[in-house]
This record gives C-alpha cells, structure tokens and sequence, in this order.
C-alpha cells in the first residue's frame, strides 16, 4: 500500500505535535514531586538511547552509498532495527513508570501518545519506503 510521501510525513509531523501537546498537559497534572522523580529516574535512559540510535544513523548514511539490492536490504534491517529499538525502549519506560507507581491518568496518556507515534512511523515508513 503506497501512501504519498508528503501525506505521510504530514501524518507524523501532526503526530509529533498532538502527542506533544498531549503529554504536555498530562505532565502538568502531575505533582513538583512527581515531576522531578521522573527527570530523576530516566536521566541514564536520555544516554542510553543514544547508543542505538547513533547506530541506526550510521546505517543509514552507509546505506546512502550502496547499490539497489543491498540497499534493499539494509533498508529492511534498518526499519525493523527502528522498530525493535522503539518498542524496547518504550517497554522498558512504561514498566518503569508503572514500578514508580505514577498517576495512573499519566500512564494512560503517555502509554496512548507512543501508541500514536509508533501508528505515525508506520504511516511514514509506507509513504517512504517504495
């Protein structure tokens, strides 16, 4: 299923926004307290994730440079490679959160916004992907 490519950017840039603005509002019904236990708790999970995603970049910029096939190839892995890293890490955090025991209304917000986005990368990896 083809889906044209500024559609699909537009999708994910709206998703960008929307969970955004959502979690915005979530986090500020949360309690000072609240709000600086989770700085806290994920401050080596920010420098965690860059490990994978520095990766990833690479093999995107070294597909950049190959022929038709293998990158073809390379494209497959780097999606799914994409796809692994966010679901991993988006399992970690919410049992994270769930182990600190936050508003469950958070959870219920945080755990919809990732649900959108990983939607919103799909949407965008069709409308690229060709």
């Amino acid at each position: 299923m083809a889906i044209p490519v500024p559609i699909a950017f537009g999708v994910f840039i709206a998703a960008v926004i929307v969970t955004r603005i959502l979690q915005e509002r979530a986090l500020r019904r949360l309690s000072t307290e609240a709000k600086g236990r989770l700085v806290e708790a994920f401050s080596s999970y920010r420098m965690l994730a860059l490990l994978p995603l520095a990766a990833i970049a690479g093999l995107y910029f070294l597909m950049s440079s190959m022929d038709a096939f293998t990158t073809g190839i390379m494209m497959a892995s780097y999606i799914g490679g994409a796809m692994l890293f966010g679901l991993v890490m988006q399992v970690l955090i919410y049992r994270k959160l769930k182990a600190m025991a936050i508003d469950p209304g958070y959870l219920k917000v945080y755990s919809g916004c990732r649900l959108l986005m990983l939607g919103a990368f799909i949407v965008m990896m069709l409308g690229v992907v060709r």
